[in-house]
């Protein structure tokens, strides 16, 4: 590809996923944000939050009038245990549109009029509400930049990773939005929603260390952005073998009148409209994904094939999900990696360029000796961490783990030829799992993000 410097002349917006955008409170204190230090003061700083939190009911697709606000994307390893999965930041994404191939503008100064602008949000909130503040700060910026000479004909860029891409499809086809945008790319969006959520929703915050459920699930059971993420395919495994959509019998526990807000706001979503702009969709393959599930008793048990068949995805949104219901777009790109590391793989910033650029894209598809990585996303300290490549055949791979900085944490370890790999016990902290070939040409490597997590008592709810 091309790499000489371009001078842009459309507006970049970027939109994070859930959890993406850093919360302070009306005294602007840090509720939800990396900016004090690690990924664990993070979560004990949302902890101590977490009563404010907690939406009223009824909310719908307004603002509580808590003081809470987004103030930037989170730059780097975000999760919060068993809400969501981990996701890498979006330092990676920012720096690479930074870049001096692309010559765009921040507001980093007074009086700079930007082309590259990122869209924080209150993740908690309505998609729909969300939508219509992205209405607001995409349509201005716009305009500022239009009213310059020469970039009359400009029109918004969006790059949406996750959640964030039903937050721009809402804003750009229900909002007026359409008319003023040339592209969006959804990064690991799931379209058709994630039984990660269902799986949230209906048994609780549960992070994987121990049988712990967190004071964080009312919180999460009253976020409408939570509903919005519920799948709206055929995902609950029926009694005569066969499967039905969340709805009347088969809704696990979940407030009916957000449950049936949420299927409304996909129905509409859905609904056939003339596109004026280009959607592309980079999808996540390969990986083990919670694709379909069952009830039994009150509780939810999530499994990872549909039909019998493994499916697979980004190990959070299936792929049978990851595009709209009419299959809208007409551009997909496979690429596989892990949810949370789409938006900085290289993959998809290569065709990033060929959009913002606006020069022939030629997408390579996925490499056919491209592999799957398993491993749970919450560990306790003092306890081996493992990880399985379930299709390793007769790869040869190694396992580097990195802290959050990015620093190497002790020698490479071997997958077994059975496809598991034990790592050293490691204190606590944000970590990724580089899943690598030796070899040089061979497959690309798997970034699998984790944490090592000693629980804050005052977050584990009390045994039943």
């Amino acid at each position: 590809m091309n790499a000489e410097p371009t001078v842009i002349r459309d507006v970049v917006v970027v939109i994070p996923g859930i959890m993406g955008s850093a919360l302070v409170d009306a005294e602007k204190r840090p509720v939800w944000s990396l900016g004090a230090g690690s990924l664990v003061n993070a979560i004990r700083t949302l902890g101590r939050s977490v009563r404010s939190l907690e939406l009223p009911e009824g909310v719908g697709d307004d603002h509580p009038g808590d003081g809470i606000e987004a103030v930037g994307l989170m730059p780097g390893l975000h999760v919060i245990p068993g809400l969501w999965s981990p996701v890498a930041g979006y330092a990676g994404l920012l720096n690479f549109l930074r870049g001096r191939r692309f010559h765009l503008i921040e507001a980093d100064r007074p009086g700079r009029i930007p082309n590259l602008i990122t869209f924080p949000y209150d993740w908690r909130l309505s998609n729909r509400y969300n939508a219509r503040l992205l209405a607001r700060v995409a349509g201005d910026a716009l305009a500022r930049w239009r009213e310059q000479p020469g970039m009359a004909d400009a029109k918004l860029v969006i790059v949406a990773h996750s959640m964030g891409g039903l937050v721009a499809r809402w804003f750009l086809e229900h909002e007026q939005g359409a008319a003023l945008t040339r592209s969006l790319i959804t990064i690991g969006t799931p379209h058709r929603g994630s039984v990660k959520s269902l799986d949230t929703l209906a048994n609780g915050i549960q992070p994987g260390v121990g049988p712990l459920r967190l004071r964080l699930t009312p919180m999460a059971r009253s976020m409408p952005s939570m509903y919005q993420l519920l799948p709206t395919y055929a995902c609950i495994r029926a009694a005569d073998g066969g499967r039905v959509a969340l709805g009347p019998g088969a809704t696990a526990g979940l407030a009916g009148e957000m449950l049936a807000d949420a299927a409304a706001f996909h129905a509409k979503l859905d609904t056939v409209t003339p596109e004026t702009y280009v959607l592309h969709k980079v999808v996540g393959i390969r990986q083990p994904t919670l694709t379909t599930a069952r009830l039994t008793g009150d509780r939810l048990v999530a499994a990872l094939d549909i039909d019998g068949q493994l499916q697979a995805g980004d190990g959070t949104v299936p792929r049978l999900a990851a595009e709209p219901e009419p299959g809208r777009g007409t551009e997909v790109h496979e690429v596989a990696e892990q949810h949370g590391e789409l938006q900085n793989s290289r993959s998809a910033l290569d065709l990033l360029d060929g959009i913002v650029t606006r020069e022939d894209i030629i997408w390579q598809g996925a490499d056919p000796e491209a592999f799957g990585v398993a491993m749970p996303e919450v560990w306790a300290p003092g306890v081996p961490p493992e990880l399985t490549v379930p299709d390793l055949g007769d790869r040869r791979l190694l396992v580097s783990v990195l802290d959050e900085q990015g620093r190497p944490v002790g020698p490479p370890h071997k997958v077994r030829p059975d496809g598991r790999a034990v790592l050293d016990p490691l204190p606590e902290g944000g970590y990724k799992a580089v899943v690598s070939s030796p070899v040089a040409g061979g497959p690309p490597a798997v970034t699998r993000s984790f944490l090592v997590w000693d629980p804050d008592p005052a977050l584990v709810e009390p045994p039943r």
